[in-house]
């Protein structure tokens, strides 16, 4: 698997920490950069002032956004580059503390390809990677992902898989056939 760019967009350094984590778990092992507040994000996809050596600061496929930033909000960052033809087809998750319906509402309204909530764990980005909502891992890239959720099209990467769905449902019988077992016990 070729590594690829992402750019991580976030001013919490303890969230940051989790979300680099979460990838390395993930078996994840993309070239990061990041920075910590919506001005220097602006900086970097410009190319502008320290940012201005594109062999050390690439353009990166993906882009992982907080939307609570000082000097430029996550939303800003967003509609930069949504703004901006050559800087429309990098992928966008929002990945962010915020439940927010505006939120939520406005992102998906600029094109977010994910809104994800802090911490996302390495399963969440595995089905994240794994999906049609991120391009580049698509065939079908220019095919529009299918909205299955009204409330948060992104829902279905927190749904638990029908494997682990069984290991739930076994353990939950071995409890209530121990349960069983000591009430008979306790009854004689």
């Amino acid at each position: 698997m070729r590594r690829r760019d992402i750019l991580i967009v976030e001013n919490n350094s303890d969230d940051l920490f989790f979300l680099k984590r979460a990838m390395r778990s993930a078996g994840l092992n993309d070239n990061l950069y990041s920075v910590s507040d919506g001005r220097s994000a602006i900086a970097y996809l410009e190319g502008a002032n320290e940012y201005a050596d594109r062999e050390r600061f690439p353009i990166p496929w993906l882009i992982f956004l907080d939307l609570k930033l000082p000097y430029k909000s996550g939303i800003e960052v967003l509609e930069f580059i949504r703004s901006k033809p050559e800087l429309q087809k990098i992928n966008v998750v929002v990945v962010t503390a915020s439940e927010d319906d505006k939120d939520t509402r406005r992102t998906t309204e600029l094109g977010v390809n994910a809104y994800l909530l802090k911490p996302p764990t390495a399963y969440v980005l595995q089905r994240l990677f794994a999906s049609p909502q991120l391009a580049e891992q698509s065939p079908a890239a220019q095919k529009k992902p299918e909205r299955r959720f009204a409330q948060n099209p992104w829902r279905y990467l927190y749904e638990v898989p029908p494997r682990e769905i069984g290991w739930l449902i076994l353990a939950g019988g071995i409890g209530l056939v121990a349960l069983l077992f000591l009430v008979i016990a306790a009854l004689q």
